[in-house]
């Protein structure tokens, strides 16, 4: 047990009014009696058996409210008494001032989420002992909030909230903990009357908005690349700079919300763990995801990616959970791998095992407050400083599948998989990604950290506590004696002593070391060639396919314990084998090149090698299922249109089937790759791409299946006709024009094309993949089915007469 900061015991005479009469003191007493401050003060805690501090509760009821009142009644807490007063104040005033952006009652002294991390720094001082400089510290806080609401009121009727969900008034603010900087700024967390949640960062512009931003970013730009060896997916998010004259001091960001794919990933009794929770075909897609993240971290430096920086989550509209970095600030870095960008963690090295891919449901979080209450017996409180770490309710870096299984490792062709197909995409288009970066430049900063952020934290938890040296460069032993993370520059110990993490950053153009101010101030520290923006990377990494070996090695390190080195992995294109921690290789295949691309590496070398890649072998297994599925569908589909599709019963068969085969055909594709002419013969080929055509229920894989068929097209394991059948009917089934006339629909008992995006481009599209002109194949299609008028070839239609899903000739 560490020595208390503070302690009193329950009063058990008459309850004492607030010194001097103090209204905002007595609100918040009788707030913390009614149970509604929560944040507002340190939270009670208790340890448990495993050395972790688990949250039992706020202060709350009669109990905690006499004792505070006591409290607040000494003369050594009235810096938080005039605290409490001001803030009161301020309220009052700032609701006068912008009542019609915000919901009646919304700014309250009472407010934990809001004003808690000021209020529960304010009180440890105080019960510590400490000077604290209440009216500045108020100063600071409520000068941050007022440029809050000024920029809002000027930015919300801006285009960036043009959404419905972002309409105001604000019906909720809270302060982010952690660090603060420039000035005692936090990121605030802004909820909207239309339902929708953004974070205002109070800071200049940095990677969220040139990597990372939904519109005109590095990211979006990779997105709609057509892709070189598979599809990448990058996370992007809605943000934007403010407007104004100090443009460049703040931004607006989309928040993340946890996924409705949620659950409990690991229980014991009386405690439970909560994360991200997958079946297996969206576990594959999300680790793919996540290795393309992985890989484009890699390549443009993109440093502190641990738990808090990214998240599991969805945006509005999403289906599918993916890893976000909701705070991107230090990129451009000159990392030496994957390691460094915090996404791993090598724990042999001193890096904490919370990393951005976390690879195990682990208890304990990285996070926990400064301080905390301990109960006494007769029901006092005890304030401690935190000397252990807090267990964690939840997590948003856990991912799990539905069998309990954590982390990339049981996914680990797909996880490889996504970082190759980005960084081939990233090598095929270098040149167009550094004129993008070049041309970012003129507004974009990125964030240089002195010393690991930890030392940051524990200097300012040492002054508010009281157990810091005088303010001076050095903290800790004599100079000849202290660890470089301990010693503090003048810039540093200013920032400091403000109670604020040192924040300085630079130009992504480069230049001197700057801080925050109004101009930014330049700071004389020189920049050695570790500091970002980093010209070399900015420039020359990921400028050929060599250049990801150290980061697939890193990531096989990561999780070789959690992996048998003694299998083979080899799905998804990719064949891994390990034989040793340190040593390995894995492969790629390449379709499109005929080519496989192998990584090898030992101890001290990383080594790459092309080589061709084998056609794959027929497989006769695979033909007759397909044709066997066919010809089921056929029949059945012949006995439901004979019915003119009133036949529920024969409908539901086709349903299972189809449901059944499609799942059977995720697995060929993960084994084989697309079942072209190659593996299952002209036939079998034909039949795969017809019970695409026909599958039901989500379309994700389809439309995987679409991107496949055009690569194997291109390759000549299909005829090119393929590929517009199936992309007709995906565009149909998701209520979009067709693109190549293949669907047709029965209007008024005669055939005619179902509607088309470009009806007067269709014969070119269709003469680029080598088919007939649309009023030949049209005539043909009339003169083989209209006299069956809603009787098509039944392996055609896939549903009545309307949707187009015809036979082609």
């Amino acid at each position: 047990m560490t020595e208390p900061l503070w302690e009193a015991a329950r009063p058990t005479g008459p309850r004492k009014p607030g010194p001097n009469g103090s209204v905002a003191t007595e609100k918040v007493v009788e707030a913390v009696r009614a149970g509604t401050t929560r944040r507002l003060f340190p939270a009670v805690m208790s340890l448990t058996d495993d050395g972790l501090l688990v949250h039992e509760r706020y202060l709350e009821g009669d109990g905690d409210a006499a004792l505070l009142a006591a409290t607040l009644a000494r003369p050594g807490f009235s810096a938080l008494t005039e605290l409490l007063d001001a803030l009161d104040t301020w309220c009052g005033r700032a609701t006068r001032r912008h009542g019609d952006l915000l919901a009646p009652g919304l700014l309250d002294v009472t407010d934990g989420d809001l004003f808690g991390p000021l209020v529960t720094e304010a009180f440890t001082a105080c019960a510590a002992g400490v000077p604290y400089a209440a009216a500045e510290q108020h100063a600071r806080w409520t000068d941050f909030l007022d440029h809050f609401l000024q920029r809002l009121a000027r930015d919300v009727t801006g285009p960036w909230f043009d959404r419905p969900s972002l309409r105001p008034p604000v019906t909720g603010i809270e302060a982010q903990t952690g660090e603060t900087h420039n000035g005692r700024r936090r990121v605030l967390r802004v909820s909207m009357s239309g339902g929708g949640t953004l974070a205002y960062k109070p800071r200049p512009p940095g990677g969220e908005l040139l990597l990372l931003a939904s519109d005109n970013s590095v990211f979006a730009f990779l997105n709609s690349l057509p892709p070189v060896t598979g599809p990448v997916d990058l996370p992007v998010l809605r943000c934007t700079a403010g407007t104004g004259r100090d443009r460049s001091e703040y931004t607006w960001q989309e928040w993340v919300e946890q996924p409705s794919q949620w659950g409990v990933i690991r229980s014991i009794p009386g405690r439970r763990l909560s994360g991200t929770r997958l079946g297996r075909r969206q576990a594959e897609r999300y680790w793919r995801r996540a290795g393309a993240l992985a890989a484009a971290a890699h390549r443009f430096g993109i440093a502190d990616l641990g738990e808090g920086n990214v998240l599991s989550g969805t945006r509005p509209g999403q289906r599918e959970p993916m890893l976000y970095p909701v705070d991107l600030e230090i990129f451009l870095a000159p990392l030496p791998g994957l390691y460094d960008t915090g996404l791993i963690a090598d724990t042999e090295a001193g890096d904490h095992h919370h990393p951005g891919l976390e690879d195990q449901a682990r208890w304990c979080g990285i996070d926990g407050p400064v301080t905390h209450f301990t109960a006494t017996a007769g029901g006092g409180l005890r304030l401690e400083r935190r000397s252990r770490p807090c267990a964690r309710t939840r997590t948003r870096t856990v991912v799990a599948d539905s069998r309990g299984r954590t982390g990339y490792g049981p996914y680990l062709s797909s996880f490889l998989r996504g970082m190759f197909d980005a960084w081939a995409l990233m090598c095929r288009h270098h040149e167009a990604i550094r004129a993008f970066l070049t041309s970012g430049e003129q507004d974009g900063h990125v964030r240089v950290l002195l010393k690991p952020t930890a030392a940051y934290t524990e200097a300012l938890a040492d002054r508010l506590t009281g157990t810091a040296p005088p303010s001076g460069t050095r903290t800790g032993a004599p100079h000849d004696e202290a660890a470089p993370d301990t010693v503090f520059g003048p810039d540093e110990v200013a920032q400091l002593d403000g109670l604020d993490v040192p924040y300085f950053f630079r130009r992504v153009s480069g230049g001197p070391l700057l801080r925050t101010g109004p101009p930014h101030t330049a700071v004389t520290i020189g920049a050695p060639p570790q500091w970002p923006p980093s010209t070399a990377v900015r420039d020359g990494r990921g400028g050929d396919l060599a250049g990801l070996g150290v980061a697939l090695r890193d990531a096989l390190e990561y999780v070789y314990g959690h992996v048998d080195p003694h299998d083979t992995y080899d799905t998804d294109g990719v064949r891994v084998r390990l034989s040793g921690r340190h040593t390995g290789e894995v492969g790629f295949d390449w379709p499109e090149a005929a080519r496989r691309v192998v990584y090898l590496w030992d101890h001290g070398t990383v080594r790459i090698r092309v080589e061709p890649l084998p056609r794959p072998a027929p497989d006769a297994d695979v033909r007759r299922r397909l044709l066997r599925i066919d010809r089921t569908d056929a029949v059945l589909r012949a006995r439901w249109a004979a019915s003119r599709f009133t036949d529920r019963e024969t409908e539901d068969r086709l349903r299972v089937l189809t449901t059944a085969a499609i799942r059977w055909l995720e697995d060929v594709v993960k084994c084989h790759g697309w079942p072209g002419r190659a593996l299952v013969g002209p036939a079998g080929a034909a039949a795969a791409c017809r019970l695409v055509q026909h599958a039901e229920g989500p379309t994700a894989f389809q439309h995987e299946c679409l991107r496949l068929i055009e690569q194997a097209a291109r390759e000549g394991d299909l005829p090119r006709r393929q590929v517009a059948y199936v992309t007709d009917a995906l565009r149909i089934r998701d209520g979009r024009p067709q693109l190549y006339g293949t669907k047709f629909r029965l209007r008024e008992g005669n055939l005619e094309p179902c509607p088309m995006e470009h009806p007067d481009r269709v014969d070119a599209l269709r003469r680029g993949l080598r088919m007939e002109p649309l009023a030949r194949y049209a005539a043909r299609v009339r003169d083989r089915y209209q006299p069956r008028t809603g009787r098509a070839d039944p392996r055609g239609i896939s549903s009545p007469p309307g949707t187009g899903n015809e036979r082609p000739g």
